[in-house]
């Protein structure tokens, strides 16, 4: 399937490249309490959307518009998994592998390294169906944090690479036997690194896709902070944006828009930052809609009363409007590729 929303005209790239990033499509139901969303659409149309806390919550609509409407958590005891954070639950990533549905959950606290990646199973999603099998056994290290996974499958099950990590020394990949099993010998090496400030890449999210008659994968992360309070916001700039490289390789050798190496070099190209009344996008993943015959990325926002500010190209806050962790929302935008093969938002 090829996107229909490709074949931009020069004058209206044009227009998006000056007039800055597009607002968010439209969401109806329940569209706040929002972090860290995974989409994956059911085969009798049902939209399922995933997200960190309340032991990931799930909601269910009929279009990625909405309604979205509760339906409770997709793990009611909690896990198994016997770490601080287990009551919680954070970035949900889902997949169908033939008719099981896979969900990856981790289990920490806030700025602890004492965490876990965990995976459950379902053959529907429905809340109340799923059945926790605690960590994958992913070795802890100094050198990363065990959050985030993002599995990618290649070649509809060729292969099987899962990528996760957050700040210390960022994003790792590990090649997996099958959804649930490390492949035997397979280590964790390092696929990203912000070695700047204080590494701030988190987040990451992997797909493929064929541009210019060429099979790229695609790296989106997101960096700076994803979760300060209203009271002590970082310098402007330095909140959630979401970053992309790309490589012709699943597992390495990603590079930015202008070739710049994203593990050696702390290369990144900005897809999405804080604009308008967005905030703090992140926690980011791509779909293909077939409803809608388009690729879309959605992500988590924080609402502020934006006064654009051209010199320091972000928004000036209002912190009034609220940035706890229960005002973020579901956004989602339309994805189309430049002449380059690089994604921009329409």
């Amino acid at each position: 399937m090829r996107l229909h929303l490709v074949a931009l005209s020069l004058s209206m790239l044009a227009s998006f490249q000056v007039e800055g990033y597009p607002g968010p499509q439209g969401c109806s139901g329940v569209c706040g309490y929002i972090h860290d969303p995974y989409v994956i659409k059911r085969a009798d149309g049902t939209y399922f959307r995933f997200a960190t806390f309340e032991k990931i919550q799930i909601a269910t609509a009929p279009a990625l518009i909405g309604p979205w409407t509760e339906q409770g958590p997709a793990l009611p005891g909690g896990s198994v998994i016997p770490l601080p954070g287990n009551m919680s639950l954070w970035a949900p990533d889902v997949h169908l592998v033939g008719d099981t549905y896979y969900l990856y959950y981790a289990v920490s606290t806030g700025g602890s390294q004492n965490s876990a990646i965990g995976v459950a199973t379902s053959p529907s999603m429905d809340s109340g169906t799923w059945t926790d099998y605690g960590s994958i056994g992913l070795p802890p290290s100094p050198d990363y944090n065990l959050i985030d996974a993002n599995l990618l499958i290649v070649n509809f099950g060729e292969a099987y690479y899962l990528s996760f990590g957050s700040f210390w020394r960022n994003i790792y990949q590990i090649e997996m036997a099958d959804p649930v099993t490390i492949k035997e010998g397979a280590t964790p090496y390092q696929i990203d690194y912000n070695s700047t400030g204080i590494h701030n890449t988190e987040g990451s999210y992997q797909f493929w896709w064929p541009t210019n008659g060429v099979k790229y994968y695609y790296l989106f992360t997101s960096a700076g902070a994803c979760c300060n309070s209203a009271g002590n916001l970082p310098p402007p700039g330095d909140e959630y944006k979401i970053m992309i490289c790309r490589s012709t390789s699943p597992n390495g050798g990603f590079v930015d828009k202008d070739g710049t190496d994203c593990l050696t070099g702390s290369g990144g190209t900005l897809l999405l930052a804080s604009h308008d009344n967005v905030y703090a996008p992140g926690g980011q993943g791509v779909m293909y809609d077939d409803k809608l015959g388009a690729l879309v990325l959605y992500y988590h926002y924080g609402l502020s009363r934006g006064l654009p500010d051209v010199t320091l190209l972000t928004v000036a806050v209002d912190p009034t409007i609220g940035f706890g962790e229960k005002d973020f929302q579901f956004g989602w935008n339309y994805m189309a590729f430049d002449d380059a093969g690089w994604p921009l938002l329409i």
